[in-house]
């Protein structure tokens, strides 16, 4: 049986006859560029101690996200952008009624928009991280969005062969005597930027992990099915732990504002 790493559960029900664990978290990030500099200030200079021109040219960003904000949803898989599931989409959409008015809204970056504007390296196969997400800011650029969430997802299985896989000798028991138990757990891990300087907002994330039996006939399917089933149900874990960052940005987004008054 392949080892599985430890991740954080919390049991709870989601698909009938499926045991459905999850783990979530969420960070958020506000402070100011030019503040974080000023503490340099005073810095002594030499070869040891001096501060990288690159290291301040990154630093100096400013977080420019307002509310009420065109918030873009860009989903990964296997590093290619792709469309959102009818479930997530939904599952979206009520996460933004839950925010109430002056939230803004949540809109899908799209992965023909995002075909059209950018142009790949030449040679290049494979996309790195640092071009999927340039071509998903060109894409939400497009879309007029302000900032992005782009979260990517993906899953492990681990299989366990059960004392009843005896029965895959026999022509009917590959067909209907269950003799694997198959564990997949889903992540959904998730970064907020802002589209235009690309300022990270904040990080999210949920897991799920799921359990199921298969029969020797039609195991692969049947597996791919639980993975992609796992995959999504992390990605409804995600948006609570979203929603939570994004009232806690428009909270300390409000009380900067209150400061400065």
């Amino acid at each position: 049986m392949k080892t599985q790493p430890k991740t954080p559960l919390i049991a709870t029900a989601l698909l009938m006859g499926v045991l459905f664990l999850s783990g979530c978290y969420e960070t958020t990030q506000t402070t100011s560029g030019a503040d974080y500099l000023a503490n340099y200030s005073n810095t002594p200079t030499g070869a040891s101690r001096s501060v990288d021109a690159e290291v301040m040219e990154v630093a100096a960003i400013e977080p420019n996200l307002r509310f009420p904000a065109r918030i873009g949803i860009a989903k990964i898989f296997r590093g290619e952008l792709i469309n959102l599931s009818e479930t997530e989409a939904t599952a979206w959409q009520a996460a933004r009624e839950d925010l109430g008015d002056g939230f803004g809204e949540f809109v899908p970056v799209s992965p023909l928009i995002a075909e059209l504007v950018y142009t790949a390296p030449e040679k290049s196969s494979k996309l790195s991280t640092k071009e999927v997400v340039r071509k998903i800011r060109l894409a939400a650029a497009r879309q007029h969005l302000d900032v992005v969430l782009i979260y990517e997802v993906f899953s492990q299985s681990s299989e366990q062969t059960l004392s009843s896989s005896i029965a895959y000798w026999t022509i009917i028991g590959a067909y209907f005597v269950p003799g694997e138990k198959v564990e997949t757990v889903g992540y959904a891990n998730a970064l907020l930027l802002d589209v235009r300087n690309g300022y990270p907002y904040g990080t999210a994330a949920g897991s799920s992990t799921m359990e199921d039996v298969n029969t020797l006939v039609g195991s692969y399917d049947k597996r791919r099915q639980l993975e992609e089933r796992s995959q999504i149900a992390a990605s409804l874990n995600l948006i609570p732990e979203a929603v939570e960052m994004f009232q806690t940005l428009k909270e300390k987004r409000t009380q900067a504002t209150a400061a400065k008054n």
